[in-house]
């Protein structure tokens, strides 16, 4: 048998060791890429519009921002990420290098979480494997991965927390009971919480259950649709709070952010090229010196980002900055809405050009973005995205069937961010679960169960036992 389907041991580490010291590894990685990158003044680590919500949370203000020349109430970002940057001020203080090197910590937990989750998630598929582990090294040492953990952003917690709604979607369908609808609904709420888009998940696991991995008996069918309607209902509970507080800012429902609207004018104005940022010959200029080490690396990105700007720099005036600073926010996404619509409807076909452009960007590399330009980012990406297409394609029909909720899930945020904005980070929480696609297609490869190679494939010169096959 394949020693990576033993699951007691394997050159003497029981499962539970390996479990354990991957997830070592993964929060070590994520503490030593921020000595490394970061040092030890992290005071001045850009924080985005988190930093600024965080202050203001602290110094009484509420969860507020200065958005377009104007300040006031936001839903701008999403609650979870500002208030735990507004905790670690409160702790530390308010913007200083011993805050963010407490929010860089408990991001390189998330790590530790995220390498967990992703073990967890892969032995509902391979059972207590060394393929188990396999994933969750994958995951620990991911290179855009272990870099995220490096930044105050939305993305290492979003990823974290979907690896874990992925596991209770997996057990609502396969187990049916009121413990794992009401595990997937904190979840998934916790989720939208911190990145709404994501929330398509859920959307994607109801389609695949209902197309794909359909219940095979009227019994099976009436306790699922039981669990999927526990799991809606603590989604929206976890969810109301948040909801009501939005419709009381705005005076009319706004889900998690009130963005939408200014996203897609980014991604879609008449100065656009598909992404919120622009394209500059100076910010090869800014990527074209290649000496020194990985910390002059960094700095060189985030100087090239910066040279890069934001769409908002060059498509819009001052003046209009503050016409649109009078609208109250929401009415400023319906407005830029219908500015982009404008723009779009005067060249007809641009949009779908827009459109594939992204799902390239999405897919492959965003060339807008200078941070895909290393090789550092270019070759781990597009090597996880060929080894999870040969994954998807090399494992069996019958577990493919049991991945459908993850890869249409996978789909519906790929087309949503081809329909509106696109960027690197929104395809990195998908990242984890193309590393357990990739995997899945070695395992299928390791055990011969691929039509014509069967013969090829063996363990110790034995066939492989009917019980250790895919799923």
């Amino acid at each position: 048998m394949d020693r990576l389907a033993q699951q007691p041991k394997w050159r003497g580490i029981s499962f539970a060791t390996a479990f354990r010291l991957t997830i070592a590894v993964a929060i070590l990685a994520r503490v030593a890429a921020v000595a490394v990158l970061i040092g030890t003044d992290a005071s001045g680590v850009y924080a985005y519009e988190h930093c600024e919500i965080a202050r203001n949370l602290i110094d009484g203000r509420g969860f507020s921002v200065r958005l377009l020349g104007t300040w006031g109430p936001t839903s701008q970002q999403a609650p979870i990420v500002p208030f735990l940057l507004a905790g670690c001020y409160a702790v530390a203080g308010i913007g200083t290098s011993a805050a963010h090197h407490l929010f860089f910590a408990i991001q390189a937990v998330e790590g530790g979480l995220l390498a967990a989750g992703a073990m967890v998630l892969a032995t509902r598929f391979f059972g207590r494997s060394g393929w188990a582990i396999l994933a969750g090294l994958g995951v620990a040492l991911y290179p855009p991965m272990v870099y995220s953990a490096t930044h105050i952003q939305v993305v290492s917690t979003a990823t974290a927390l979907l690896v874990w709604v992925f596991i209770g979607l997996f057990d609502v369908r396969e187990y049916r009971k009121p413990r794992n609808a009401i595990n997937a609904g904190v979840l998934m709420g916790l989720l939208a919480l911190t990145d709404p888009i994501l929330a398509l998940a859920g959307v994607g696991a109801t389609i695949a259950w209902l197309v794909f991995d359909r219940p095979q008996s009227r019994s099976e069918a009436i306790s699922l649709a039981r669990a999927w309607c526990l799991l809606v209902v603590v989604s929206v509970v976890i969810l109301t709070p948040w909801t009501i507080r939005n419709w009381h800012v705005h005076g009319r429902p706004v889900f998690v952010k009130s963005t939408f609207g200014y996203a897609f004018w980014q991604g879609n104005n008449r100065l656009s090229s598909g992404t919120d940022k622009v394209v500059r010959p100076s910010v090869e200029t800014e990527l074209a010196d290649t000496s020194g080490g990985l910390a002059e690396l960094h700095e060189k990105l985030w100087r090239a980002r910066h040279e890069a700007g934001c769409v908002d720099d060059i498509a819009l005036s001052t003046a209009q900055k503050k016409a649109l600073g009078r609208l109250p926010e929401a009415e400023r996404s319906v407005e830029l809405m219908r500015r982009a619509r404008a723009d779009l409807a005067a060249e007809p076909g641009r949009y779908s050009k827009l459109c594939f452009r992204r799902l390239k960007y999405y897919l492959w590399f965003d060339d807008t973005n200078p941070k895909t330009a290393t090789p550092f980012y270019r070759i781990p990406h597009g090597g996880l995205t060929l080894g999870a297409v040969a994954g998807l394609v090399l494992i069996g029909k019958t577990q493919r069937r049991k991945m459908a909720f993850m890869i249409i899930s996978f789909v519906l945020v790929a087309a949503f961010h081809a329909l509106t904005i696109t960027a690197p980070r929104f395809h990195l929480p998908w990242e984890p679960a193309m590393v357990l696609w990739t995997v899945a297609g070695m395992r299928a490869l390791a055990f011969g169960t691929i039509p014509g190679l069967s013969k090829t494939f063996r363990s110790s010169g034995k066939a492989v036992s009917p019980q250790a096959e895919p799923v």
